[in-house]
């Protein structure tokens, strides 16, 4: 593997999660990040399933479960997390575009962003329980990796609404061979991870919760980093839901 492509997977893993190392990087960078972002998602799924795999609160289901959305928290910063309950907050009152990005922009969080929050949280500690009762850990992984798979393809369809930020500089990078490389890697990890059933369920709520952002995004004229986030938070839910509807 050349030095490159390997920079750039650091890069991502950095950026995605507290996982990798501190690296002097440029904004060109990374729009090189948006083929990476699955595999981010196995090493970030590794760190917090392999304790369990391993043995950790054995037959405690609850507490593993908790403790893999805790890690996920603390690992990723809450990066994701903010996203969606910035989104939550903006259109919760449906908002005209002007007042939706006002709301954005306020970093104090509001009523409709601390619910989205908790249930999201709670709901992946539910579904993160049935998947450990299955003893099934690298489905638990690969739930990190589709999560990861839904940033790559919202910045992709987020492109032609993409506002100024961070959140343009992944969308810049969100061409089709590096959307490609994105998906046949979540593809490739889901074919050992989990049956195709759920495998095809968990891209078919993906796609509904993607198509959401997309009318929101129009609706509002823009799409930023906190829309990559809520992406990666949705598609989890997804691929949680997919495994706890057909296991």
């Amino acid at each position: 593997m050349r030095k490159g492509i390997i920079r750039d997977f650091l890069i991502t893993l950095g950026f995605m999660t507290r996982l990798g190392p501190v690296i002097d990087i440029e904004a060109k960078d990374l729009a090189r990040t948006v083929k990476w972002m699955p595999l981010s998602g196995l090493v970030l799924g590794s760190v917090i399933v392999c304790p369990f795999y391993l043995g950790l609160f054995a037959d405690k289901f609850w507490i593993q479960a908790w403790l893999s959305v805790g890690a996920s928290v603390y690992l990723t910063r809450g990066l994701h997390f903010d996203g969606i309950a910035d989104i939550a907050d903006g259109a919760g009152p449906y908002p005209d575009a002007v007042r939706f990005w006002e709301i954005i922009k306020d970093s104090r969080s509001g009523v409709f962003g601390i619910l989205a929050s908790v249930i999201v949280l709670l709901g992946q500690v539910v579904c993160f329980y049935y998947i450990f009762e299955a003893h099934a850990y690298a489905a638990a992984i690969w739930i990190f990796i589709v999560g990861r798979m839904g940033c790559s393809a919202m910045c992709r369809i987020g492109r032609p609404f993409s506002r100024p930020g961070q959140g343009v500089l992944f969308m810049d990078g969100a061409d089709w061979p590096s959307l490609a490389v994105a998906f046949i890697s979540t593809i490739l990890t889901g074919f050992l991870a989990v049956n195709i059933q759920t495998q095809i369920t968990a891209y078919v709520l993906g796609g509904g919760s993607l198509l959401f952002l997309f009318r929101l995004a129009k609706k509002v004229n823009g799409a930023n980093g906190d829309f990559l986030g809520g992406a990666v938070v949705l598609a989890e839910i997804s691929g949680l839901l997919a495994f706890a509807a057909l296991n």
